[in-house]
């Protein structure tokens, strides 16, 4: 791996994300249209957001620890 490479796949990244965010807000704008609600991830919680402008908590999520022995790029089986 070269710097250009590494300075590349950073750019991506960023095109990527900006992409991800552009698209999120644009279905939140279509969503909030046709009266529907949206779901979404706020810390560790999913949370619903009503057409009234109600929020309500579905689901709080759990934190899983990771193995010390598990390595970045490490292969997983599942069984």
């Amino acid at each position: 791996m070269n710097k250009e490479s590494d300075i590349l796949k950073l750019e991506e990244a960023g095109a990527l994300n900006r992409l991800a965010k552009s698209a999120s807000q644009a279905a939140i704008r279509v969503s909030e249209a046709l009266d529907l609600s949206v779901q979404y991830v706020q810390g560790n919680r999913i949370i619903e957001r009503k057409p009234n402008g109600e929020i309500k908590v579905i689901k709080t999520i759990d934190r899983i620890k990771v193995p010390a022995e598990l390595k970045k790029g490490a292969k997983l089986c599942l069984k």
